[in-house]
C-alpha cells in the first residue's frame, strides 16, 4: 500500500518507520526543510557552527513504547540523559527544589533535537519543502490509480491509496475541509476544531568566548521565561556560549503583535535579572515565535481515524492522547501498529 503522510514531526515520521517496516511505501510531505517539527535546531553564529535547539530543550519518557525508542536512541548515541545540574528560580531569587515538582530523568540530543527526526527519517522518502494544500478523495469507479491525490504546492500531486495526516490540529481541520464534499470528514473536523495551543517565544543567543555557567538549564516561576537552556552543557562538541530563552505562554500571547525587537530586548532584560547584567548584550540573537507550541486541551484518543475501506485516512499528532512528546510518538506509533495489522502485507 502506498502511504502519504503530511506532516514530518515526531508522530509521523514514527507512523512512516513503521509502516515502511511492515512494508509499505511510504512518503512523508513536509512544509520546511527541517525534520522532528518542534524538536528543531537552529544553526547560528561564527560559521554556523552554534547550535540550538529552539524548540523542545528536553523531553521526559514516561510509556513503555517511547522508553524503548529512547533506549536504541541512546544506543545510537543520538540521546543521553541531560539536566542533573539544572537550577530552579522564582522572583527574588533562586531555590534549592523544583517549583513544578517535576523529580523525573531528562532527555537532550547532543547533535541537536533534530537528530531525532534524521533518524527516523532514514526508512521513508521524505519530501521537503513540499506544501500540501489539501486532499482530492477520488473514490469508488475511479480512472486514476489510487483512491486519494495529495495537491501539493503549484499543480503537482502524490496519489496514496492512505493518508495520515500528522499536523497541528488547525492545519489538519485546513487539509479535511478540502475533502468534506467527497467523504465523511466533517464529523473529524468537528472534534478537532475544539483544539487550541499555547504559544510560545523562544530568544536564541550567543556570547562568542565567554565561560558559560555551570548550570544546564534554569527552570523559571514568577517571570516572563519558562526556561533558559545552557546549550553549551549538551554538546559533545566545542561551541560558542549560547542560551536558548523560552517564554511563558501569557508574555506570548500578550506580546503576540509587539515589534521583534521589543520582544526580544524585554525576555533578554529579563535574563539578566536571573542569570546577570551580562546576559542582556549577547553577541547576537535571534527570536522564533511557535504558533501551535503545545495543545492544551489534547483528546483522549492516540488517533482519529476515518473508516473508509477505499480511501483508509488518519490523524495522529500530540494533541492526541496528550500533549508531549512521548505523547506524539505514541500516537504515531499505536495507528501504525493499527494500520500494520489491518493492512497487512
Amino acid at each position: 500500500m502506498v502511504i502519504g503522510i503530511i506532516g514530518a514531526g515526531i508522530s509521523g515520521l514514527t507512523a512512516g518507520r513503521l509502516l515502511a517496516r511492515a512494508g509499505h511505501e511510504v512518503t512523508i510531505i513536509e512544509k520546511s526543510s527541517g525534520y522532528g517539527g518542534r524538536l528543531a535546531t537552529r544553526y547560528a553564529g561564527k560559521d554556523q557552527n552554534t547550535k540550538l535547539d529552539h524548540g523542545i530543550p528536553y523531553f521526559h519518557a514516561h510509556s513503555p513504547e517511547f522508553r524503548s525508542f529512547v533506549a536504541e536512541l541512546i544506543e545510537k548515541n543520538i540521546v543521553k540523559l541531560w539536566g542533573d545540574n539544572f537550577a530552579y528560580y522564582r522572583k527574588g531569587g533562586f531555590q534549592k527544589t523544583n517549583p513544578t515538582g517535576e523529580n523525573e530523568a531528562s532527555y537532550t540530543a547532543p547533535g541537536g533535537m533534530n537528530s531525532i527526526g534524521k533518524y527516523l527519517a532514514r526508512w521513508v522518502d521524505v519530501k521537503r519543502n513540499t506544501k500540501a494544500g489539501g486532499l482530492t478523495y477520488i473514490g469508488e469507479g475511479r480512472r486514476k490509480k489510487r483512491p486519494w491525490m495529495i495537491n501539493l504546492t503549484g499543480a503537482d500531486t502524490f496519489e496514496a491509496d492512505a493518508v495520515i495526516i500528522a499536523t497541528p490540529a488547525p492545519q489538519a481541520y485546513g487539509v479535511l475541509q478540502t475533502a468534506r464534499d467527497e467523504t465523511n470528514t466533517l464529523k473529524i473536523i468537528r472534534v478537532i476544531d475544539e483544539i487550541h495551543y499555547n504559544p510560545g517565544y523562544t530568544v536564541m543567543a550567543g556570547y562568542g568566548d565567554r565561560t558559560a555557567p555551570d548550570w544546564d538549564g534554569i527552570i523559571c516561576r514568577d517571570s516572563d521565561i519558562k526556561f533558559i537552556s545552557n546549550e553549551l552543557s549538551k554538546r559533545e562538541t566545542e561551541q560558542e556560549c549560547s542560551f536558548v530563552i523560552h517564554s511563558t505562554s501569557a508574555f506570548a500571547k500578550q506580546h503576540r503583535n509587539s515589534d521583534p525587537e521589543t520582544v526580544t530586548k524585554m525576555l533578554l532584560n529579563e535574563t539578566a535579572k536571573i542569570t546577570g547584567a551580562w546576559s542582556a548584550a549577547p553577541a547576537w540573537n535571534q527570536l522564533h515565535y511557535w504558533r501551535y507550541k503545545q495543545a492544551v486541551n489534547s483528546l483522549p484518543e492516540p488517533y482519529l481515524e476515518l473508516e473508509n475501506s477505499e480511501g483508509p485516512l488518519a490523524l495522529v499528532g500530540d494533541y492526541l492522547g496528550g500533549n508531549t512528546i512521548d505523547d506524539a510518538y505514541q500516537s504515531g506509533y499505536k495507528l501504525a501498529r493499527h494500520w500494520a495489522d489491518k493492512f497487512n502485507q
